[in-house]
Order: structure tokens, then C-alpha cells, then sequence
């Protein structure tokens, strides 16, 4: 049963964490197109609303958007360094909705902001940043670093690199990365990816949630407060796991495997040929061990 109902605790992310860039490509209208190197700098702001940053095989930035009436769209800089997005106010009226579709070079490098705006990017590299909107990452890139402080995150991405924190919101950690840091306070943390190498994954509150078997070779540490840590392992997996708790407890569905070693609050066990090094750690949160 707790299998089945992870399996759909992570199909249920992968929907929910899907953030909507609002309208069409083709029916938003060309605010800004310009020259660019290969790899340009781009910072980027947006409050409210939707911003959406696709990453193509052209040496040009082109925007298109739906500004609303009181809010100014700006972009200025050269060809290797630019700014655009949405004027903030001197003010303390709030910012209307904006929708922008940005495209730009792939090996562009952003830093991407918004406030309740969703985020949707593709084939791009950089720092991703909301307050509480949504953010969703897919394609290949050399480095992300994702932070929303109540927002979801569901992270698609090729790349050797990932850096990936939220608040309450929930985080999903799909696609290819090689390394990854990744944690929660009170969100759930879900991992779903067959290719990560070395991972770090940690949460305040909130359950994590781990599903496949690591790499040969690959070393994995898990560790919370007082959520639950779940991982569901193929048959197939190889690797040694140290379990331990403080107040918490450990329930270990592989019980046919003599442990190496074990005491009532820890056990370390060695599954198939002991590829990969897992560490799971909990002060008072229950730590499951299954068999998918």
C-alpha cells in the first residue's frame, strides 16, 4: 500500500508542480527583439503574473508579453549583458499581471525574479528566484540554482549541477542531474531521478520521498527533523544503507537481508553487491525501507 501511495504522491507532484505561463506564443504580441552574443548575461524581473524563458540556436533576445495597463516593460543593456522585465513602483500599490515569453541564446546565463509570478524555463542556465510562485525547470543547462519560499518546484533538467530549496512548497527533482542539493522546510521533497551521483537531500518537516536505485558508485545522504524518509528501492538495487534515528522509528521491508550491524534505533544493510554509499539520518521522523 505505501508503495502505491508513493508512486502516486509523485505523479500527483509532477501535475500539480506544472505552473501555467498564460496564454499562447502565438497570440502575445512582440514587445522587444534584439541582438546578442552566444552566451549573454540576462537579468530578468517580473512581480506578478507568468514569465516563461525558453532557450534556442539563435543570437537574438526576443520578448513577447501582455503588459498591463499602469505597468512599464523595460529592456536595456548590451549584446553580452542586458535587463529586462517589469518596471516596480515607487510606490505601495501592488504590481498587475504580466505575462511574458522571453527567448534568448542557450548558453545565455539569467538571474531570474519574481514575486507571485510562476516560472517556466527551458534549455537555460542560471538563478531562479520566487516568493511564492510556482517554478518549473526542464531541458539541459550547466548550473540551476532554484529557490521559492512558498511556491512548488519541479526540476526536469539535465545538468551536473543543481541547487534546490523551498519553504513550504513541495520540490521535485526529476530528469538527469549529476549533483544535487536539494531541501525543504516544511514542503514535501520527492526524488525520482535514476542518474544523480552524489545527492544531498534534507528537510525541516516535511516527508522525502526517494524512488529507484542509485548509481554504482553513487553516494547519497538523507536526513530531517521530524518528517518521514521513504525510500522505495528496485530489486535490482545495489548498495550499502546506514540507517539510524534518535527518537524516531525504522521500518525495514528488506527483513530477509541479515543486517551488518543494528541496535534498536539504527541498522546498516547491504543490498545486492554494495554499490552505492546511502546515509539516511532523523532526529524523530520514521525512516521506511521497501522494496518497490
Amino acid at each position: 500500500m505505501r508503495g502505491a501511495c508513493s508512486s502516486v504522491t509523485l505523479a500527483a507532484l509532477c501535475a500539480a508542480s506544472g505552473v501555467a505561463a498564460q496564454g499562447s506564443a502565438a497570440g502575445l504580441p512582440v514587445l522587444r527583439a534584439r541582438h546578442a552574443t552566444s552566451a549573454p548575461q540576462v537579468k530578468m524581473f517580473n512581480p506578478a503574473g507568468s514569465i516563461r524563458v525558453v532557450g534556442w540556436d539563435r543570437d537574438s533576445v526576443v520578448v513577447r508579453g501582455r503588459v498591463a495597463n499602469g505597468e512599464a516593460f523595460y529592456l536595456v543593456g548590451n549584446d553580452t549583458s542586458m535587463k529586462l522585465g517589469i518596471k516596480e513602483h515607487g510606490d505601495d500599490q501592488p504590481m498587475a499581471r504580466c505575462d511574458l515569453l522571453i527567448y534568448m541564446p542557450r548558453r545565455s546565463e539569467i538571474s531570474l525574479k519574481t514575486v507571485t509570478a510562476d516560472i517556466i524555463a527551458s534549455d537555460v542556465s542560471g538563478w531562479f528566484y520566487s516568493v511564492s510562485g510556482s517554478v518549473r525547470l526542464s531541458g539541459s543547462a550547466t548550473t540551476i540554482d532554484v529557490q521559492s519560499m512558498s511556491g512548488n518546484v519541479d526540476l526536469d533538467v539535465v545538468t551536473p549541477w543543481v541547487r534546490a530549496r523551498t519553504g513550504d512548497g513541495s520540490l521535485l527533482v526529476r530528469g538527469s542531474p549529476q549533483d544535487v542539493d536539494a531541501s525543504t522546510i516544511g514542503g514535501t521533497l520527492s526524488i525520482a531521478s535514476p542518474a544523480i551521483a552524489r545527492g544531498q537531500f534534507a528537510s525541516v518537516s516535511g516527508d522525502v520521498h526517494y524512488a529507484g536505485a542509485p548509481l554504482t558508485g553513487a553516494i547519497l545522504d538523507f536526513s530531517n527533523h521530524s518528517g518521514a524518509i521513504d525510500l522505495s528501492l528496485a530489486r535490482s538495487v545495489s548498495g550499502v544503507f546506514s540507517l539510524s534515528t534518535i527518537l524516531g522509528a525504522i521500518e525495514n521491508g528488506f527483513s530477509e537481508i541479515r543486517p551488518i550491524s543494528s541496535t534498536p534505533r539504527s541498522i546498516r544493510l547491504s543490498l545486492g553487491r554494495g554499490g552505492a554509499q546511502v546515509s539516511v539520518r532523523t532526529f524523530k521522523g520514521t525512516i521506511r525501507l521497501r522494496p518497490e
